[in-house]
């Protein structure tokens, strides 16, 4: 591995940091223009984001959980998000 577990753990909480604010950014965009395609698309950005780097959070936190089921269970949490976020895009 290229990086150590304290690398990876400080990109992921980066990643968490950006990611919430820039939902934060489209829910005030909302709250500001009450249009429900962008309240639908900061729901799935921040599903998408936490889906993201579940296998990290994974293996901090559940440290008895195989790579392959954390990596599937993000997968699985990110499609979801997508979708949703396309749903945004497609009603606006």
């Amino acid at each position: 591995m290229i990086f150590g577990i304290e690398t990876v753990l400080i990109l992921t909480v980066i990643v968490y940091l950006l990611g919430g604010a820039f939902v934060l950014f489209i829910y005030e965009a909302y709250e500001k223009t009450k249009q429900k395609n962008l309240l639908i698309l900061s729901i799935g950005l921040f599903i998408l984001i936490f889906g993201s780097n579940f296998d990290v959070l994974a293996s901090v936190l559940l440290p008895d959980m195989t790579k392959d089921i954390a990596r599937t269970i993000a997968l699985i949490i990110e499609i979801p998000g997508i979708l949703i976020m396309l749903y945004s895009a497609l009603k606006s």
